[in-house]
């Protein structure tokens, strides 16, 4: 997969107007492997994203390098580091409901793709992301498009080339200007520089490719829910598979054209966005600290409104009503009377049972007319003994009334009438 530039070789600067140089990235920025039907307009604030109905459509197209230059912009290249920031734009674009990859490039740059795999999983674990493959989806690129959450390819699609190569040079006879260059390395880093005419460079340069390429295979084991295995075995075997062949060993999920994905992704996309619509919100961290402070202020509140309706006595009422949430202190305040009137008609029953059961007194003398200077307690005799009514009002408690009249009598009691 690694790969040199060969147009480095051409010019390190440029002598040219800003303006056209802009115009000429403009133009490879609006390069799509699909054959779209539709205008989409540049995604902002991103390298060579565009949207359309929601739908963010990221290339990866060209040589896949580590970082952009002035070439990968002109050639149509994709830079790791700026795909994995158009990426994080659209995560972040609350305008952008989903991300279709659209896939053509022949692979390129080993040490980069598991990580921006990596990022591109993570965002398809948030939104759709899905990865569209018109010609080629080879090595890196498919390490990249095996994170989506599907694969769309063309009937006429590669995909695959799962492996890790590596070239290098070893000049054996003098150069143009009759020179040759050797190499001494120090002694103690004899892998620094591999001879790969050795058994042992040999194995070193090919123990650092299987490294890589263990990794390349657990991931898109990973992504695509395959053991490695299959992956290894299944998926081309560095090779590449055509269309429905991809599709029925797993490395793909489906056949299907650039424009009929897009569509069908965005109304997905569109369907999702209507019923999360009318879904309720999610809660932010912020606004549940704030609704328990509400909540434990106004049962504060409850709390105290309750305790000062309560009175003695009822203390198992106010108990029960501080465990009940949806008690008031209203509610608690007709609970304690309907209970201090139940009190009350039990008292009142009892007394009248005891008048029922209390027996009947009958007067000691009877005593027509009260004896000229008659002392209190003479009188109080002669009203016991002639008034039954007397006697029950006292529930037969003779010294109880005539302690009562003898008092009323010195005018230690004072009845007032209304009116008083």
């Amino acid at each position: 997969m690694k790969t040199k530039n060969k147009l480095q070789a051409i010019a390190k600067h440029w002598a040219i107007e800003p303006d056209a140089l802009q115009s000429i990235s403009a133009a490879f920025r609006e390069f799509q492997s699909g054959l779209s039907l539709f205008s989409q307009k540049p995604l902002d604030r991103t390298y060579m994203a565009t949207i359309r109905d929601g739908v963010a459509v990221i290339p990866i197209q060209g040589v896949i390098t580590a970082h952009a230059d002035i070439f990968t912009m002109l050639m149509g290249g994709t830079p790791l580091d700026l795909l994995a920031r158009d990426i994080q734009t659209a995560m972040d674009d609350d305008s952008v409901h989903a991300i279709l990859l659209d896939v053509d490039s022949p692979g390129g740059v080993a040490n980069g793709p598991s990580e921006v795999a990596a990022i591109i999983n993570r965002a398809a674990q948030k939104k759709p992301v899905w990865a569209y493959v018109g010609r080629n989806c080879c090595s890196a690129a498919y390490w990249l498009a095996s994170a989506a959450n599907r694969i769309v390819a063309h009937k006429t699609a590669m995909l695959g080339s799962i492996g890790v190569v590596t070239t290098l040079s070893v000049q054996e006879e003098p150069d143009s200007d009759g020179y040759k260059q050797i190499e001494i390395v120090s002694s103690n880093a004899k892998n620094k520089r591999p001879d790969p005419r050795t058994s042992d460079g040999l194995n070193t340069i090919r123990a650092e490719l299987d490294s890589i390429e263990t990794q390349f295979i657990q991931d898109v084991a990973q992504y695509r829910n395959k053991t490695t295995d299959i992956v290894a075995t299944d998926f081309g075997a560095g090779g590449v598979l055509i269309g429905d062949a991809a599709v029925k060993v797993g490395m793909a999920d489906e056949l299907g054209e650039y424009e009929s994905t897009l569509c069908e992704l965005i109304n997905q996309t569109n369907q999702g966005v209507e019923q999360m619509d009318k879904q309720p919100q999610a809660i932010t961290p912020e606004q549940i600290a704030t609704y328990r402070a509400e909540g434990a202020a106004a049962e504060r509140a409850r709390i105290l409104a309750l305790e000062d309706v309560a009175i003695a006595g009822h203390e198992d009422l106010l108990a029960k009503a501080k465990a009940d949430p949806d008690m008031t202190a209203e509610k608690l305040a007709l609970e304690i009377v309907k209970a201090e009137k139940a009190k009350g008609s039990d008292y009142l029953a009892g007394i009248k049972k005891a008048e029922q059961d209390m027996p009947t007194v009958a007067p000691s003398a009877t005593v027509n007319t009260v004896p000229q200077g008659a002392t209190p307690e003479e009188r109080a005799e002669y009203e016991w003994a002639n008034k039954s009514e007397i006697r029950k009002e006292f529930a037969g408690d003779k010294d109880a009334f005539v302690a009562y009249f003898v008092a009323q009598e010195n005018g230690q009691i004072k009845i007032q009438t209304k009116g008083e």
